[in-house]
Protein backbone atom coordinates (compact mmCIF):
# COMPACT_ATOMS: atom_id res chain seq x y z
CA UNK A 1 0.00 0.00 0.00
CA UNK A 2 3.24 2.58 0.72
CA UNK A 3 6.21 2.22 -1.01
CA UNK A 4 9.30 4.36 -0.48
CA UNK A 5 11.32 5.63 -3.06
CA UNK A 6 14.95 5.44 -2.38
CA UNK A 7 16.69 7.13 -5.06
CA UNK A 8 13.76 9.91 -4.77
CA UNK A 9 15.30 13.70 -3.28
CA UNK A 10 11.96 13.88 -1.62
CA UNK A 11 12.50 12.94 1.94
CA UNK A 12 11.30 9.44 3.35
CA UNK A 13 8.96 10.97 5.96
CA UNK A 14 7.17 13.72 3.20
CA UNK A 15 6.99 10.54 0.96
CA UNK A 16 5.27 8.81 4.08
CA UNK A 17 3.26 11.95 4.74
CA UNK A 18 1.71 12.18 0.87
CA UNK A 19 1.05 8.56 1.04
CA UNK A 20 -0.93 8.44 4.19
CA UNK A 21 -2.67 11.67 3.20
CA UNK A 22 -4.01 10.19 -0.34
CA UNK A 23 -5.19 6.88 1.51
CA UNK A 24 -7.28 8.86 3.97
CA UNK A 25 -8.25 10.92 1.30
CA UNK A 26 -9.57 7.86 -0.78
CA UNK A 27 -11.13 6.07 2.13
CA UNK A 28 -8.83 3.33 3.02
CA UNK A 29 -8.12 4.62 6.13
CA UNK A 30 -12.02 5.89 7.18
CA UNK A 31 -12.47 8.21 9.65
CA UNK A 32 -12.54 7.17 13.28
CA UNK A 33 -9.89 4.40 12.08
CA UNK A 34 -7.06 3.51 14.01
CA UNK A 35 -3.76 3.42 11.73
CA UNK A 36 -0.91 0.71 12.56
CA UNK A 37 1.52 1.62 15.03
CA UNK A 38 4.62 3.56 13.94
CA UNK A 39 6.49 0.10 14.76
CA UNK A 40 4.09 -1.88 12.72
CA UNK A 41 4.66 0.41 9.64
CA UNK A 42 7.40 1.06 10.13
CA UNK A 43 8.70 -2.59 10.04
CA UNK A 44 6.41 -3.14 7.11
CA UNK A 45 7.78 -0.75 4.81
CA UNK A 46 11.78 -0.75 6.14
CA UNK A 47 11.67 2.95 8.18
CA UNK A 48 12.56 3.87 11.16
CA UNK A 49 9.82 4.14 13.68
CA UNK A 50 10.74 7.86 14.58
CA UNK A 51 10.46 8.69 10.48
CA UNK A 52 6.75 7.54 10.35
CA UNK A 53 6.21 9.13 14.33
CA UNK A 54 7.22 12.30 12.46
CA UNK A 55 4.47 11.74 9.43
CA UNK A 56 2.09 10.67 11.95
CA UNK A 57 2.83 13.80 13.85
CA UNK A 58 2.78 16.18 10.30
CA UNK A 59 -0.90 14.66 9.49
CA UNK A 60 -2.14 15.74 13.31
CA UNK A 61 -0.96 19.23 12.94
CA UNK A 62 -3.08 18.90 9.47
CA UNK A 63 -6.14 18.26 10.87
CA UNK A 64 -6.23 14.49 9.50
CA UNK A 65 -5.30 12.41 12.39
CA UNK A 66 -5.80 12.81 16.43
CA UNK A 67 -3.61 11.11 18.53
CA UNK A 68 -4.91 9.24 21.73
CA UNK A 69 -2.64 8.22 24.15
CA UNK A 70 -2.43 4.35 24.47
CA UNK A 71 -4.47 3.98 21.51
CA UNK A 72 -2.48 5.80 18.71
CA UNK A 73 -3.33 7.71 15.80
CA UNK A 74 -6.72 7.68 14.71
CA UNK A 75 -7.68 8.98 11.66
CA UNK A 76 -9.95 12.50 11.94
CA UNK A 77 -13.61 14.11 10.29
CA UNK A 78 -11.03 16.68 8.82
CA UNK A 79 -12.19 19.94 8.49
CA UNK A 80 -12.95 20.47 4.80
CA UNK A 81 -11.20 23.21 2.50
CA UNK A 82 -13.38 25.28 0.15
CA UNK A 83 -13.26 25.23 -3.54
CA UNK A 84 -11.41 28.03 -4.29
CA UNK A 85 -8.55 26.82 -1.11
CA UNK A 86 -8.75 22.60 -2.86
CA UNK A 87 -8.08 24.74 -6.26
CA UNK A 88 -4.81 26.84 -5.12
CA UNK A 89 -3.40 24.21 -3.38
CA UNK A 90 -4.14 21.88 -6.31
CA UNK A 91 -2.47 23.99 -9.13
CA UNK A 92 0.68 24.42 -6.92
CA UNK A 93 0.72 20.90 -6.83
CA UNK A 94 0.03 20.06 -10.74
CA UNK A 95 2.70 23.22 -11.32
CA UNK A 96 5.39 21.32 -9.16
CA UNK A 97 4.89 18.25 -11.18
CA UNK A 98 5.13 19.51 -14.18
CA UNK A 99 8.41 21.11 -13.72
CA UNK A 100 9.58 17.84 -13.01
CA UNK A 101 8.14 15.88 -15.68
CA UNK A 102 9.34 18.77 -18.05
CA UNK A 103 13.24 18.62 -16.21
CA UNK A 104 13.15 14.25 -17.24
CA UNK A 105 12.87 15.91 -20.81
CA UNK A 106 9.18 14.24 -21.59
CA UNK A 107 7.43 16.03 -24.13
CA UNK A 108 3.98 17.86 -24.27
CA UNK A 109 2.23 14.89 -25.48
CA UNK A 110 4.09 12.41 -23.42
CA UNK A 111 3.05 14.24 -20.68
CA UNK A 112 -0.76 14.77 -21.68
CA UNK A 113 -0.82 10.80 -22.18
CA UNK A 114 0.84 10.14 -18.61
CA UNK A 115 -1.47 12.33 -17.51
CA UNK A 116 -4.82 10.40 -18.97
CA UNK A 117 -3.38 6.90 -18.27
CA UNK A 118 -2.89 7.75 -14.53
CA UNK A 119 -6.33 9.38 -14.01
CA UNK A 120 -7.82 5.71 -15.87
CA UNK A 121 -6.06 4.04 -13.56
CA UNK A 122 -7.42 5.97 -10.22
CA UNK A 123 -11.15 5.06 -12.26
CA UNK A 124 -10.24 1.62 -12.48
CA UNK A 125 -9.48 1.84 -8.78
CA UNK A 126 -12.27 3.72 -7.31
CA UNK A 127 -14.99 3.12 -9.98
CA UNK A 128 -17.61 5.72 -9.54
CA UNK A 129 -18.32 8.20 -7.76
CA UNK A 130 -21.74 8.65 -4.80
CA UNK A 131 -24.20 10.84 -6.60
CA UNK A 132 -27.78 11.90 -4.87
CA UNK A 133 -30.58 14.62 -5.50
CA UNK A 134 -31.65 15.93 -3.07
CA UNK A 135 -34.99 17.59 -2.63
CA UNK A 136 -37.57 18.84 -0.11
CA UNK A 137 -39.94 15.82 -0.25
CA UNK A 138 -39.51 12.63 -1.35
CA UNK A 139 -41.49 12.35 -4.53
CA UNK A 140 -40.05 15.24 -6.39
CA UNK A 141 -35.82 13.73 -5.09
CA UNK A 142 -37.09 10.36 -6.72
CA UNK A 143 -38.51 11.72 -9.72
CA UNK A 144 -35.74 13.83 -10.36
CA UNK A 145 -33.16 11.11 -9.53
CA UNK A 146 -34.94 9.31 -12.19
CA UNK A 147 -34.07 11.32 -14.64
CA UNK A 148 -30.39 12.12 -14.24
CA UNK A 149 -29.84 8.61 -13.81
CA UNK A 150 -31.41 8.02 -17.14
CA UNK A 151 -29.58 10.49 -18.77
CA UNK A 152 -26.01 10.75 -17.23
CA UNK A 153 -25.89 6.63 -16.90
CA UNK A 154 -24.97 7.00 -13.46
CA UNK A 155 -26.32 5.83 -10.18
CA UNK A 156 -28.28 8.97 -8.24
CA UNK A 157 -29.73 8.24 -5.06
CA UNK A 158 -33.02 10.19 -4.31
CA UNK A 159 -32.19 12.04 -0.72
CA UNK A 160 -34.90 14.86 1.39
CA UNK A 161 -33.04 17.46 2.50
CA UNK A 162 -33.65 16.66 6.07
CA UNK A 163 -31.58 13.11 5.57
CA UNK A 164 -28.73 14.93 4.30
CA UNK A 165 -26.65 14.88 7.30
CA UNK A 166 -26.31 11.30 6.94
CA UNK A 167 -24.62 11.32 3.11
CA UNK A 168 -21.59 13.04 3.96
CA UNK A 169 -19.74 10.95 1.96
CA UNK A 170 -21.43 12.36 -0.91
CA UNK A 171 -19.11 13.33 -4.15
CA UNK A 172 -21.83 15.23 -6.19
CA UNK A 173 -25.06 16.54 -4.87
CA UNK A 174 -27.87 17.85 -7.25
CA UNK A 175 -30.68 20.24 -6.41
CA UNK A 176 -32.89 22.64 -7.70
CA UNK A 177 -31.68 25.79 -7.65
CA UNK A 178 -33.80 27.35 -4.86
CA UNK A 179 -31.72 24.44 -2.39
CA UNK A 180 -28.35 25.30 -3.96
CA UNK A 181 -27.17 27.47 -0.53
CA UNK A 182 -28.88 25.35 1.62
CA UNK A 183 -27.20 21.86 0.38
CA UNK A 184 -23.93 23.66 0.41
CA UNK A 185 -24.60 24.35 3.93
CA UNK A 186 -25.89 20.91 4.89
CA UNK A 187 -22.95 19.01 2.68
CA UNK A 188 -19.66 21.29 2.79
CA UNK A 189 -17.19 18.73 1.39
CA UNK A 190 -19.71 17.55 -1.69
CA UNK A 191 -19.74 19.42 -5.32
CA UNK A 192 -23.16 21.24 -5.09
CA UNK A 193 -24.85 21.66 -8.69
CA UNK A 194 -27.75 22.78 -9.07
CA UNK A 195 -30.74 21.94 -11.74
CA UNK A 196 -33.49 23.40 -13.25
CA UNK A 197 -36.91 21.57 -13.30
CA UNK A 198 -40.15 22.52 -13.91
CA UNK A 199 -43.46 20.53 -14.27
CA UNK A 200 -45.45 19.34 -17.08
CA UNK A 201 -47.24 21.40 -19.25
CA UNK A 202 -50.31 19.56 -19.85
CA UNK A 203 -50.86 19.53 -16.05
CA UNK A 204 -50.39 23.40 -15.32
CA UNK A 205 -52.31 24.24 -18.37
CA UNK A 206 -55.71 22.21 -17.18
CA UNK A 207 -54.77 23.82 -13.63
CA UNK A 208 -54.55 27.39 -15.54
CA UNK A 209 -58.10 26.92 -16.75
CA UNK A 210 -59.95 26.30 -13.44
CA UNK A 211 -62.16 29.20 -12.79
CA UNK A 212 -61.76 30.62 -9.02
CA UNK A 213 -65.30 28.76 -8.19
CA UNK A 214 -64.01 25.33 -9.10
CA UNK A 215 -62.20 23.10 -7.10
CA UNK A 216 -58.44 21.20 -7.82
CA UNK A 217 -57.72 17.75 -6.24
CA UNK A 218 -54.31 16.83 -5.28
CA UNK A 219 -53.37 12.76 -4.94
CA UNK A 220 -49.39 12.46 -3.81
CA UNK A 221 -47.74 9.58 -2.61
CA UNK A 222 -46.23 10.88 0.71
CA UNK A 223 -47.97 14.17 2.51
CA UNK A 224 -44.76 15.86 2.46
CA UNK A 225 -45.60 16.55 -1.04
CA UNK A 226 -48.53 18.81 -0.59
CA UNK A 227 -48.20 21.48 0.53
CA UNK A 228 -45.24 22.56 -1.30
CA UNK A 229 -46.88 20.86 -4.71
CA UNK A 230 -49.94 23.24 -4.06
CA UNK A 231 -48.01 26.03 -3.48
CA UNK A 232 -46.04 25.71 -6.68
CA UNK A 233 -49.05 24.97 -8.80
CA UNK A 234 -50.66 28.05 -7.42
CA UNK A 235 -47.48 30.48 -7.94
CA UNK A 236 -47.45 29.00 -11.88
CA UNK A 237 -50.95 28.96 -12.36
CA UNK A 238 -52.23 31.53 -10.50
CA UNK A 239 -55.27 29.26 -9.77
CA UNK A 240 -56.91 30.88 -6.50
CA UNK A 241 -59.57 28.86 -6.07
CA UNK A 242 -60.00 25.92 -3.56
CA UNK A 243 -57.49 23.38 -3.45
CA UNK A 244 -57.51 19.68 -1.64
CA UNK A 245 -55.59 16.89 -1.25
CA UNK A 246 -54.67 13.55 -0.44
CA UNK A 247 -52.15 11.13 0.14
CA UNK A 248 -51.88 7.47 -1.10
CA UNK A 249 -49.82 7.41 2.60
CA UNK A 250 -52.86 7.91 4.40
CA UNK A 251 -54.70 4.72 2.59
CA UNK A 252 -57.00 4.87 -0.29
CA UNK A 253 -60.65 4.19 1.73
CA UNK A 254 -61.54 7.89 1.75
CA UNK A 255 -59.76 8.80 -2.36
CA UNK A 256 -63.27 7.87 -4.04
CA UNK A 257 -65.44 10.90 -1.88
CA UNK A 258 -61.85 12.73 -2.57
CA UNK A 259 -62.22 12.75 -6.03
CA UNK A 260 -66.31 13.45 -6.10
CA UNK A 261 -65.13 17.19 -4.92
CA UNK A 262 -62.96 17.66 -7.24
CA UNK A 263 -63.27 19.67 -10.93
CA UNK A 264 -59.66 18.51 -12.02
CA UNK A 265 -57.51 16.17 -10.03
CA UNK A 266 -53.91 16.05 -10.89
CA UNK A 267 -51.85 13.14 -9.11
CA UNK A 268 -48.11 12.53 -9.00
CA UNK A 269 -46.84 9.31 -11.44
CA UNK A 270 -46.29 6.91 -7.83
CA UNK A 271 -50.21 7.04 -7.76
CA UNK A 272 -51.31 5.96 -10.87
CA UNK A 273 -51.42 2.35 -10.02
CA UNK A 274 -53.75 2.89 -7.36
CA UNK A 275 -55.48 5.68 -8.28
CA UNK A 276 -56.35 4.74 -12.52
CA UNK A 277 -59.24 2.71 -11.25
CA UNK A 278 -61.02 5.29 -9.23
CA UNK A 279 -60.38 7.72 -12.35
CA UNK A 280 -62.05 5.48 -14.91
CA UNK A 281 -65.09 7.62 -15.00
CA UNK A 282 -63.44 10.89 -14.44
CA UNK A 283 -62.77 12.87 -17.43
CA UNK A 284 -60.77 15.30 -16.02
CA UNK A 285 -57.42 14.31 -14.29
CA UNK A 286 -53.71 14.50 -15.21
CA UNK A 287 -50.29 13.42 -14.01
CA UNK A 288 -48.46 15.97 -12.26
CA UNK A 289 -44.86 15.33 -12.39
CA UNK A 290 -41.16 17.30 -12.32
CA UNK A 291 -38.72 17.69 -15.56
CA UNK A 292 -35.58 18.05 -14.87
CA UNK A 293 -34.07 20.24 -18.11
CA UNK A 294 -32.84 19.05 -20.86
CA UNK A 295 -29.68 22.01 -20.35
CA UNK A 296 -29.26 21.15 -16.76
CA UNK A 297 -28.77 16.54 -17.69
CA UNK A 298 -26.13 18.33 -20.29
CA UNK A 299 -24.88 20.43 -17.68
CA UNK A 300 -24.53 17.43 -15.34
CA UNK A 301 -22.96 14.96 -17.67
CA UNK A 302 -20.29 17.58 -18.41
CA UNK A 303 -19.66 18.22 -15.20
CA UNK A 304 -19.68 14.23 -13.11
CA UNK A 305 -17.10 12.15 -14.48
CA UNK A 306 -18.03 8.84 -16.05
Amino acid sequence: MITIDRSSNNPVHEQLVEQLRYLIASGRFKVDETLPSTRTLAGQIGVSFHTVRKAYQRLEQEGLLDARMGSGFRVKDPIPLNKSERMERGAAIVQETLQKLIGLGLQENEVEYLLHEQLDMLAREHPGHKVIFAAPYRELATLCAEQIATGVQQVVEPVHLNELARHQDADYVLTRFSEVREVMAAVPRADVLGVATYLTPEALEQVARLLSHQTLGLVTRYRDAIPLLTAELRTQTRFNGQAIAASIEDGTEHLSRFIEQADLVVFTPSCRRRLLPLLDARPRHVIIAPIVSRDSLDHVRQVIPR
